[in-house]
């Protein structure tokens, strides 16, 4: 398992930290607005798997009716909750998404320079981007 690997297995432990902390936070807070289980929303932190749901939706970008439904019921704790989860994640999966276009998996990507004057994909490729745009 490569670098990208790792970095994969990184954001299924922010989306588990997440989902975990956003169940226990928020889970008697809906209970207690809702008046029980069959009164809930849609999109709740009743038990991990609606959590992790909510977490993964976050990141997707679909967090408004979910941020509401959370400030109804717990008020403004939400607010840090949610934002923490959007920028750690989306931080995590930009940095995934720019790595598969640097680089091949076996880290060289990330390195600039091994030695002086050998350079790697990283700075050929910055080269290429720097040179496009003056044109």
């Amino acid at each position: 398992m490569g670098a990208l690997g790792n970095l994969c297995v990184v954001l299924a432990i922010i989306i588990f930290i997440f989902a975990v902390m956003g169940k226990e936070l928020f889970r008697e807070n809906y209970n207690n607005y809702w008046g029980g289980v069959d009164n809930l929303p849609r999109w709740n932190f009743k038990n991990f798997l609606h959590a992790f749901m909510i977490v993964f939706r976050v990141l997707c970008g679909e967090w408004i009716e979910s941020m509401w439904d959370c400030l109804v019921a717990s008020g403004y704790i939400c607010i840090p909750f949610f934002l923490l989860t959007m920028i750690i994640g989306n931080l995590v999966v930009s940095t995934d998404c720019i790595y598969r276009t640097i680089g091949k998996d076996d880290g060289s990507a990330l390195t600039v320079c091994v030695f002086p004057g050998e350079y790697n994909n990283y700075v050929v490729r910055g080269g290429r981007v720097v040179r496009g745009w003056t044109l």
